[in-house]
């Protein structure tokens, strides 16, 4: 696949090399893409950097793995992003993002995972990788034994979109386990239930049939 990572950190930053140590085609972005020379570097021949609005342009599949109060001002840049998939990788911290955000949604009863959404209306939006230690992502990627694979709670309502994102996780050596649309994305937030676990697949799906039954 083509991917598009918007947001070069820590999440972005190593999903990306995995990506494309697993032979998708990676762009990084960044406003300054000519400082990702070594991030293009370390992730291979199918990597490379561009600005947010190429990256957007070429991806199939776009990861969203920025500072959460920032979405706003992304989606003036790239779009609403039509047809495409969008994996939203986002956490709200009030103290980092500011109160205000928090204020809108409550307001608007959404959940940080429909916020997003709100403003990509026209892609098909997954909430994941937001749940999980950016160590672990890192390490953990790619095991030698089918018994060190760790799940990964994901969830979206767009069946071609949801297969597609399996096989992603798959093609780095994670299992994913679906956890139902947007609407069940509260058990993923900071703090919650699903946030930090680190399990297998089998345990991970008990963990969640006993949150959702």
């Amino acid at each position: 696949m083509k991917i598009g990572i918007i947001g070069a950190g820590n999440i972005g930053g190593n999903l990306g090399k995995h990506f494309a140590k697993a032979g998708h085609q990676v762009m990084f972005s960044s406003r300054h893409p000519e400082q990702l020379k070594h991030l293009v570097k370390a992730a291979g021949q199918n990597a490379s950097a561009a600005n947010i609005e190429e990256a957007a342009e070429c991806g199939e599949l776009i990861l969203l793995a920025i500072p959460f109060g920032k979405v706003p001002a992304t989606r003036e840049k790239i779009g609403t992003l039509a047809g495409k998939i969008l994996i939203d990788a986002n956490n709200y911290y009030p103290q980092r993002d500011g109160a205000a955000f928090g204020k809108e949604m409550t307001e608007k009863r959404l959940l940080e995972s429909e916020w997003t959404a709100s403003y990509f209306t026209k892609a098909s939006v997954l909430k994941a990788f937001n749940s999980i230690s950016y160590v672990t992502l890192t390490e953990r990627a790619f095991p030698e034994t089918d018994k060190e694979r760790l799940a990964i709670p994901f969830a979206g309502s767009d069946g071609r979109s949801i297969e597609v994102f399996k096989t992603l996780l798959n093609d780095i050596g994670f299992d994913g386990v679906h956890i139902g649309d947007l609407a069940a994305t509260k058990a993923m937030q900071p703090n919650e239930k699903l946030y930090g676990t680190e399990l297998p697949q089998a345990k991970l799906k008990d963990v969640v049939k006993k949150l959702y039954r």
